[in-house]
């Protein structure tokens, strides 16, 4: 018998990451998920990170409009465009921070109850390794969920970046950011859209190689953590559900 990830997509967004890049794929593979299922969606790397995509079997997505979820969003384009009928669409990153062990986790829920939409890692219910959230991360994070909670009446603990979508359910979200309110836009039209959501704990690492792009300076955080409270805003109180 299949697992239940053997029609999904793997959407991997990828900026200068040929140091941990490798060993994300080769911890995929090696769960026996197919080269042609997962998606490097290189952000304009400068470095080797578009040959070893290739180099793996991956499908190369180039997008070289900075931003997390334009890299996104060119997979998902690429996969609509190929009249690809995924079941499911699976992000994580490409720094190895996410554990690939825990898709079994991850999947669960949709196997569970096949109305599942839309399942999310959680970093802060699972086991985070010290040091693999910054300060600014873990405040940031924190505050989204209470905004969530208070103006949506739905309790989150994470917008971790490992989740996964039933395909259609992904769709239907017409998600728009191009930049870090990517997974927060997610969220809150999927809550709007009364989608059946499930946390799952699971483990996550230091990066291992590379530099972040957001909580490696101060800079970069105050970026990510402004532009997710102006989505955050703009969705709730400009934008119709």
């Amino acid at each position: 018998m299949q697992p239940i990830w053997s029609s999904a997509k793997f959407l991997i967004p990828a900026l200068n990451e040929e140091e941990s890049l490798p060993g994300v794929l080769d911890s995929l593979l090696r769960l026996g998920i197919r080269p042609d299922q997962i998606l490097v969606l290189d952000n304009g790397s400068k470095d080797s990170t578009p040959n070893i995509a290739i180099q793996a079997g991956a499908i190369l997505i180039h997008e070289p409009r900075r931003g997390y979820g334009a890299a996104c969003l060119a997979g998902i384009e690429f996969l609509k465009r190929s009249d690809a009928s995924p079941t499911h669409i699976v992000f994580l990153d490409a720094d190895g921070s996410d554990d690939t062990n825990d898709l079994k986790d991850l999947f669960y829920p949709f196997e569970e109850n096949t109305a599942t939409d839309f399942v999310i890692g959680s970093r802060t219910q699972g086991k985070a390794e010290e040091g693999s959230l910054s300060f600014l991360q873990k405040f940031g994070n924190s505050l989204s969920c209470f905004l969530i909670r208070v103006f949506y009446g739905v309790s989150f603990s994470d917008l971790g970046p490992f989740r996964i979508l039933r395909w259609d359910s992904l769709l239907s979200l017409e998600l728009k950011d191009l930049t870090w309110g990517w997974n927060l836009e997610m969220q809150i039209k999927a809550v709007r859209k009364r989608m059946i959501i499930r946390e799952i704990p699971v483990h996550y690492e230091k990066r291992k190689g590379g530099k972040s792009k957001i909580s490696g300076n101060l800079i970069g955080s105050l970026k990510a953590g402004f532009k997710i409270l102006y989505i955050f805003f703009k969705l709730t109180f400009f934008t119709k559900a």
